[in-house]
C-alpha cells in the first residue's frame, strides 16, 4: 500500500528475494578458483557486496521515481524529448557506469566467471550510493512536505541505473522487490 507499511505478500516477497539472493549472490561472487567460506553472517550483513545492500539500493532507487509521481513511460517522454544535462561530478560518474555492462556481459560470456557481474553490480549501487548523497532529485518544501522541484534528468539517470541492476540481477537469478 501507500501508508509505508509493507502488505503480507511484499513481506513473504521481500523474504524470499532476501533469503535466496543473499544465497545466490554469495555464491556466484566468489572466484572458482578461490576457496569459499560459507558464513550467514557475511551474507546478511547490509554493508559491503551483499545482496542485501544491493536490493536495498535497488529498492531505494525505485522509491525515488515512485515518490516523484513519475512513471517509467513519462521518462521515456521526457527522454525523447529533452536533451540529457548532467552537470554535477555525481552525475556524470553515475552516467559513465552504464557503457561497461556490454563489456561485462562479453567478459562473463568469455571466461564464465559470474564474479565478474557481481562486482559490476556492486561497483554501480556504491556509485549510486554517491550520487544519491550529492544530488537531489526530488526537492521538497521544508515546511509542507510538497515537491517544489523534480530533476526530470537525475530522475532518468536513477531509471537507467535501475534497469542496469535489474538485468545484473535477472542474470543472476536474483529476483528482486519494488519495496523493502
Amino acid at each position: 500500500g501507500g501508508s509505508g507499511l509493507l502488505t503480507a505478500e511484499e513481506i513473504i516477497a521481500c523474504r524470499d528475494a532476501v533469503t535466496y539472493g543473499c544465497i545466490k549472490f554469495a555464491d556466484l561472487s566468489c572466484t572458482r578458483t578461490n576457496d569459499y567460506v560459507f558464513s550467514f553472517d557475511k551474507m546478511l550483513d547490509d554493508k559491503g557486496k551483499t545482496a542485501v545492500y544491493l536490493l536495498y539500493a535497488l529498492t531505494r532507487i525505485r522509491s525515488i521515481a515512485r515518490n516523484a509521481g513519475k512513471s517509467r513511460e513519462e521518462l521515456l517522454v521526457h527522454a525523447k524529448q529533452n536533451p540529457l544535462n548532467l552537470e554535477h561530478e555525481a552525475e556524470l560518474r553515475l552516467a559513465k557506469n552504464a557503457p561497461p555492462f556490454l563489456r561485462v556481459i562479453e567478459e562473463i560470456t568469455e571466461t564464465l566467471q559470474p564474479h565478474t557481474l557481481c562486482n559490476y553490480l556492486y561497483d554501480i549501487s556504491t556509485v549510486f550510493t554517491y550520487f544519491y548523497d550529492n544530488c537531489y532529485c526530488i526537492q521538497k518544501d521544508r515546511e509542507t512536505g510538497k515537491i517544489v522541484t523534480i530533476h526530470m534528468d537525475r530522475l532518468l539517470l536513477c531509471e537507467a541505473t535501475a534497469q542496469v541492476m535489474e538485468k545484473c540481477f535477472d542474470l543472476l537469478g536474483i529476483k528482486t522487490v519494488s519495496r523493502m
